[in-house]
């Protein structure tokens, strides 16, 4: 990409760097939850996904999800692992420009080139992108007023130079486009993921509903034989009974039997 899209004066470094806050701020409010529900999922073993991710890095975890400089850190870090299904390859160099970005701005170091401020802005805007579309249009106002603030610094300095504004023009055309790609890319990564859910979850559905028939056969299957139970107790307190029946009449026969001889037994 040219470097020549500007001129090297610019907007002074306190302008600088409330524009770079915003843009930081921004990302780190989009990026937070995503960042957080991933290595939540990846260190579901830990107590705490940022305690492990900071001994992992060897640094603190400062201000966890809602610090824009840990943020990268963990993407950089655990791109592999965790974000490389998500994000292209190609975005992966953007996270270390945006960490540079973040260095300087914390030293208040920011470049005055004012092309390489808007390319910390793109860079957070394709990082967000993926992540939350809404965060990259917001990016992109954060983007629209360094330019204007530093049209402004130009038209106060001198005027404007056409070649340049064709540059920055046609640049801004091929950013758009490829922005535009890259949310075509997520739309349909995610109505690929839609219809993974929707597919998981009639299984689900289908698997449930088998396991309720099986559960249904399962307390009949119990019903009879708590009844089979109950019958064989009565039957088998039916045969004691009968049992108990035949030995008093097998007595009574043998008591009569031996009178009877008795009986015999004095009469002759």
């Amino acid at each position: 990409m040219s470097r020549n899209r500007w001129p090297s004066h610019g907007i002074d470094v306190t302008s600088r760097h409330r524009h770079i806050t915003e843009v930081f701020e921004t990302m780190a409010q989009d990026l937070g939850p995503f960042v957080d529900d991933r290595m939540r999922t990846y260190f579901s073993d830990e107590s705490s996904w940022l305690d492990a991710a900071a001994n992992r890095m060897g640094r603190p975890t400062e201000h966890g999800t809602t610090d824009p400089l840990f943020q990268l850190l963990v993407l950089q870090r655990f791109w592999g692992p965790v974000f490389a299904e998500h994000y292209g390859k190609d975005l992966r160099p953007l996270i270390k420009k945006l960490v540079i970005a973040r260095n300087q701005w914390a030293h208040f170091s920011l470049p005055e080139d004012l092309e390489s401020l808007d390319e910390y802005v793109l860079a957070a805007e394709r990082i967000v992108a993926p992540v939350s579309p809404e965060g990259a249009v917001k990016l992109r106002d954060l983007r629209t007023q360094l330019r204007t603030e530093v049209m402004s610094v130009q038209s106060a300095g001198s005027a404007p130079d056409p070649q340049a504004i064709t540059e920055t023009d046609q640049a801004d055309t091929e950013e758009a486009n490829a922005l535009a790609e890259q949310l075509a890319d997520t739309e349909r990564v995610f109505g690929e993921l839609q219809d993974k859910y929707s597919l998981i979850e009639s299984e689900l559905e289908e698997s449930q509903q088998s396991v309720h028939l099986k559960q249904l056969k399962l307390h009949s299957i119990e019903r009879e034989l708590v009844e089979i139970s109950g019958k064989s107790d009565a039957l088998e307190l039916h045969l004691a009974q009968e049992r108990s029946s035949r030995d008093r009449i097998e007595w009574l026969f043998v008591g009569f039997i031996a009178v009877l001889l008795v009986v015999m037994v004095f009469m002759s």
